[in-house]
């Protein structure tokens, strides 16, 4: 199985989904409630680009997050804007609504970029998952969840578990009709069922409702 891309594979996710509605009762009915598994890699955005958008998303309703996003390229006349051009300008940041903690992190981001230290797609596809975690996470702001985000929705990678995400964790408890919180580590426990198809699995429990 190969760890890179999902973009135009209905077949690899027809698979997944198969997979994980095999698995008991619960999944079947998951899968079967939300149907055809849609997830595709986005490569629209270049992973400077992808990068800084995740980190204006971060902790923010999809609404409020474009909003600013709008701000954001609006300061720049509409496009994303290069690495100079936000060093120029990041004595402004903070009028788009982003808060100091993202402003230095986008800044981060492009000092990165700048240096030629965020890799290409095309260098990306053949890194493994855990390295690729550790060059992102080295950047200010962009902590694990943020790195497995990239990695599904970017990447396409197809068995990443984002452990860590509450709405996750509690779609699963909801769908197995546990009592109690629970853990990243008793998610993390219980995802490797899932594996090949982790990402998938994540998918379909957050289009549960």
């Amino acid at each position: 199985m190969q760890e890179s891309i999902l973009i135009g594979s209905e077949e690899l996710c027809q698979e997944g989904a198969t997979f994980l509605s095999l698995l008991d009762d619960d999944w079947n009915n998951l899968v079967s409630q939300i149907g055809t598994c849609t997830l595709k890699a986005d490569q629209n955005l270049p992973p400077y680009q992808a990068l800084i958008k995740s980190v204006i998303y971060q902790q923010l309703h999809p609404k409020a997050a474009n909003t600013i996003l709008g701000k954001f390229l609006k300061l720049f006349n509409g496009s994303f804007p290069t690495a100079n051009n936000i060093f120029e300008k990041k004595d402004q940041l903070k009028k788009c609504g982003l808060s100091k903690n993202k402003c230095l992190s986008i800044l981060d981001i492009a000092l990165y970029e700048k240096n030629q230290l965020i890799p290409s797609y095309v260098n990306l596809i053949g890194m493994q998952n855990e390295y690729i975690i550790e060059k992102l996470t080295a950047i200010k702001g962009i902590g694990k969840w943020t790195a497995e985000m990239f990695l599904i929705f970017h990447l396409g990678r197809i068995d990443i578990m984002p452990n860590s995400d509450l709405a996750l964790r509690n779609r699963y408890r909801i769908l197995k009709s546990l009592e109690g919180n629970i853990s990243p580590k008793d998610l993390a426990k219980v995802a490797e069922l899932w594996s090949p198809f982790r990402s998938i699995a994540a998918w379909y429990l957050w289009k549960a409702t």
